[in-house]
């Protein structure tokens, strides 16, 4: 027997562990204890909800959960302890943890991440929201650009120096919600290992296939496409999916800013040109960016736990600046996020407060936003755009589609999406379609903005062209009103 070795008892008499017991020799893990049985017993005997003692020998380390697959309330016991659950209180509130434990890790040694404070720098990320319960499992339920989503409280597991973590996302809907699954690994360095995955499963839309960046030895794999210098030491390079990595690195904080800046990029590029229905709301074209910051805001969480708070002057998001952009003083109410109304042309149009997510050690900024077309007697239509701002604040790409609301039934529709538009090492903007496989230098353009908006109607009358729709002024001006709302974005971070 090792000095890692844990025994957990069915009961006690207030001294000592009692009646059925198991015992682990060395490190291990259970995601979930309904399908693990006392030791000894047969069928109708396991260990969900049913340890009430603990002991542990003299190198053993043993986190409990209230959930499965390591969710819920949580607590570690440390070495040569012989512990009643009863005495055992979660890290986060005052309940025991008694006949609770659902799921489990043992370690040979202190665990390097607190992974209950990952939970909790996460849901800290996501303030105004509410928190529930919802299949058995803790959530985060909020609302952005005035759709519902809910994330659940991540699965994060420590194996030697890495940490896996899968996370579910929904898009909260009447009958049947939209479903997202995030998994990814990073080291105890802070950078990724393995691939970034997501899948989606849309309501009574065709299924997305799974989005993966693939990362070898920590790093994204290099292509042949162009680099920009975002800060002192690094280099943003764009990969066979689109995205960006430091090739030259001073420290592992520039290493994050490149990593975190490529799987935004890829990922929102991928999505976008797969194929799915619309809805009318514009909860469902929004949930590929909700997944994004998902991404972002878990990272950014797991690097407060291991670096401590950020020594850096955080990048801001000047609301004041953002509204003397449009000339408003304040923001709207009415709608479950606040937004302001401005016209573009002469057509009326609304843009919600963007979304935002700042990465760690001034690494940049993610932003997205929807903006309706408002109507006076039919359902809005819809663009959503996202964003990824470098360290100095300054526009790095841009990416954006269109919701008609009208359009329902096509069974092979693909959203009108303008690709992503970025810059390469030599400052010429460049265009990326399919997934990454197809990247352009774009001519005569002053801005990225402007190839951005070109782009977009380019596709937005293919789209009209191929299905045979009348794409009206309203609908096409609302570029150039993603175009005024990026800017102001632009305005409100690089002044702030």
């Amino acid at each position: 027997m090792s000095n890692c070795n844990v025994t957990f008892y069915k009961k006690t008499d207030g001294h000592k562990g009692t009646d059925g017991y198991k015992n682990y020799d060395g490190p291990h893990s259970e995601t979930d204890l309904s399908k693990v049985l006392w030791d000894g017993t047969t069928f109708d005997n396991d260990m969900k909800d049913d340890i009430s003692w603990i002991d542990t020998s003299s190198s053993a380390w043993v986190r409990v959960y209230s959930k499965p697959n390591f969710q819920g309330r949580t607590a570690l016991i440390g070495p040569d302890q012989h512990i009643s659950m009863k005495a055992l209180r979660d890290e986060n509130d005052e309940d025991d943890m008694d006949d609770t434990i659902e799921s489990f890790q043992i370690y040979d040694h202190k665990p390097d991440v607190d992974t209950s404070r990952i939970v909790s720098n996460l849901v800290a990320l996501y303030p105004g929201s509410k928190r529930v319960r919802k299949n058995n499992r803790y959530a985060t339920e909020w609302y952005a650009q005035d759709s519902q989503y809910r994330i659940y409280d991540p699965s994060i597991e420590l194996q030697n120096n890495k940490v896996t973590f899968s996370m579910d996302l929904d898009h909260i809907q009447a009958e049947k919600d939209d479903h997202a699954t995030i998994t990814f690994a990073m080291d105890l360095g802070g950078g990724f290992v393995e691939r970034i995955s997501v899948s989606y499963d849309f309501a009574e839309a065709t299924q997305i296939p799974e989005w993966a960046i693939k990362l070898i030895d920590g790093s994204i794999e290099l292509a042949k496409y162009g680099a920009m210098a975002i800060a002192d030491g690094a280099t943003i390079v764009i990969t066979d999916g689109v995205g960006v990595v430091a090739t030259i690195e001073i420290n592992k904080l520039i290493k994050y800013t490149a990593d975190a800046l490529t799987f935004c990029v890829d990922h929102l590029n991928f999505v976008l040109s797969s194929v799915f229905k619309f809805q009318a709301d514009g909860g469902r074209p929004n949930f590929p960016a909700i997944v994004s910051h998902g991404i972002a805001r878990l990272v950014l969480a797991y690097y407060q736990e291991l670096l401590g708070p950020d020594p850096n002057t955080p990048m801001k998001f000047n609301e004041k600046r953002f509204l003397s952009e449009f000339g408003a003083e304040k923001w709207e109410t009415g709608k479950n996020n606040p937004y302001i109304r401005f016209n573009e042309d002469v057509y009326p149009y609304r843009s919600y407060f963007p979304d935002n997510t700042f990465f760690f050690a001034h690494g940049g900024l993610l932003s997205s936003v929807k903006i309706d077309a408002i109507t006076d007697n039919q359902m809005d239509d819809h663009l959503v755009v996202q964003a990824v701002f470098d360290p100095h604040g300054r526009l790095f790409s841009i990416a954006g589609t269109v919701d008609i609301f009208y359009l329902k039934g096509i069974s092979d529709y693909k959203a009108p999406a303008s690709g992503v538009l970025a810059y390469n090492a030599d400052g010429k903007i460049i265009h990326v379609t399919q997934g990454g496989q197809e990247v352009t230098e774009v001519q005569g353009y002053a801005s990225l903005e402007d190839a951005y908006a070109d782009s977009l109607k380019h596709a937005l009358r293919q789209t009209a062209a191929e299905y045979n729709l009348h794409l009206t002024d309203r609908q096409m001006v609302m570029i150039d009103a993603s175009v005024s709302v990026v800017r102001a974005i632009s305005a409100a971070v690089s002044n702030s």
